[in-house]
């Protein structure tokens, strides 16, 4: 999902370039995995929702404030006051070609003033402001859409690896996972809501799934790890 950078731990140098780069309200400008959003000063609060996000959590916008070193209104070279820039920067997810989003602009629901390209949400009935941005895609276990996870195995190539949890009763042989490049394994099951236990099998080896943190000990002392669909 799109997040705030310090709450997603990412380097206050790649966070001060970026808002280095801000010199005055404009479309939303997208630099490497992270999207720069401004707007006006205008405004007395700007927040921002994601399309990915079904809307449910708005991020505020900062203020950047343009004084002087005696605290004065800094002017640009031709003497005009330079206006105050509202900003948000969010870091791209993986997967995606595009995000779409909305604005809620002093309390107001619309669509970003400053991008001119916006598309019909129809699922939910109104227009959206789209930016594109590259597609890129890290090879970890995750909810690919409501109901559905991408489990994703690292291990030595021609191996067979399967898959097994408490959505099957722990059956060691019912699933067995793809190898889609060397040493890369996946399999997408559907997964009614809930939470779910799950291992991968070299044979009769039981191993947790490295790319994921969540892990629990199962009733025979093994290390399960954990997946919950909404």
């Amino acid at each position: 999902m799109a997040v705030p950078l310090f709450g997603a731990g990412i380097e206050a140098v790649t966070y001060n370039n970026l808002i280095a780069g801000i010199s005055r309200a404009r479309g939303p400008v997208v630099s490497g995995r992270f999207i720069v959003f401004t707007a006006s000063g205008k405004a007395r609060h700007i927040g921002i929702a994601f399309e990915h996000e079904k809307y449910q959590t708005i991020y505020s916008f900062q203020r950047i404030a343009r004084k002087d070193e005696m605290g004065e209104p800094r002017k640009d070279e031709a003497g005009k006051v330079m206006e105050s820039v509202l900003f948000y920067i969010a870091q791209i997810p993986p997967g995606f070609h595009e995000l779409r989003y909305r604005m809620v602009i002093d309390g107001l629901w619309t669509t970003d003033p400053l991008n001119e390209q916006s598309e019909y949400d129809y699922d939910n009935g109104m227009t959206v402001s789209a930016v594109p941005v590259d597609y890129y895609e890290i090879f970890q276990t995750n909810n690919v859409n409501q109901g559905e996870v991408r489990f994703t195995y690292t291990g030595t190539s021609g191996k067979t690896i399967r898959l097994a949890g408490s959505f099957n009763n722990w059956d060691p042989f019912m699933y067995e996972m793809t190898e889609t490049s060397p040493g890369k394994f996946e399999l997408t099951l559907p997964l009614p809501a809930g939470t779910w236990y799950y291992a991968y099998f070299d044979g009769m080896t039981q191993v947790p799934d490295g790319s994921n943190r969540e892990q629990v000990y199962t009733r025979d002392g093994r290390i399960a790890s954990v997946v919950t669909v909404q």
